[in-house]
């Protein structure tokens, strides 16, 4: 009798570890879209993640960014666009896979555009930095994603890029809240 128990026990343990392993599988690919602060204005970020394996993944995204540089008391649009590649791993996550917290760090490429490619501003002073300007740098970044259901989750980005040649500033924040979708 006691065996028979025994055996029960060790088959319902063995059926609810296999349906918690099961839900708790990951997934592979992971498309997030983000929109957040960067210094005095607006950027926003379309993310692609791809797993390597079970707790570390590579990320690809463009962002953009909008704001304002304030230049001899003047503030004048500066925009970037840049594709920014990284490799990201997990330092924390719920064994029920309902949050996860990442950290990672990658390399940046962009694109600056200081008062829409003009060098003459509107109180006809002329601008003496670029104006139209490739950047590359570096970047490094946290990411968090709280899953609503398995396949979407609230996706939070915080990243601080650091680009080596900007007319802009040289580090640039964004912090970011959106949506991820997971593809597979």
């Amino acid at each position: 009798m006691k065996k028979l128990q025994i055996n029960k026990s060790l088959l319902i343990t063995l059926i609810l570890f296999s349906s918690i392993s099961m839900y708790a599988q990951s997934h592979k690919m992971a498309l997030s879209l983000t929109g957040g602060y960067v210094d005095s204005g607006f950027g926003s970020m379309i993310t692609l993640d791809y797993k390597v394996n079970e707790f570390d993944y590579l990320q690809l995204n463009v962002q953009a960014n909008f704001t304002n540089l304030e230049y001899q008391d003047i503030d004048i649009p500066a925009n970037l666009y840049a594709f920014n590649a990284g490799f990201f791993f997990d330092v924390l996550r719920n064994n029920k896979r309902t949050f996860a917290l990442s950290l990672g760090a990658g390399a940046t490429i962009g694109y600056e555009v200081i008062n829409e490619g003009d060098q003459l501003l509107e109180n006809n002073q002329v601008l003496d930095i670029e104006t139209n300007k490739m950047v590359f740098g570096a970047y490094a970044g946290l990411d968090a994603d709280i899953f609503l259901i398995p396949t979407v989750a609230i996706n939070i980005k915080a990243q601080e890029i650091y680009h080596v040649n900007s007319e802009i500033g040289e580090f640039s924040p964004y912090f970011g809240l959106g949506i991820k979708l997971i593809l597979k």
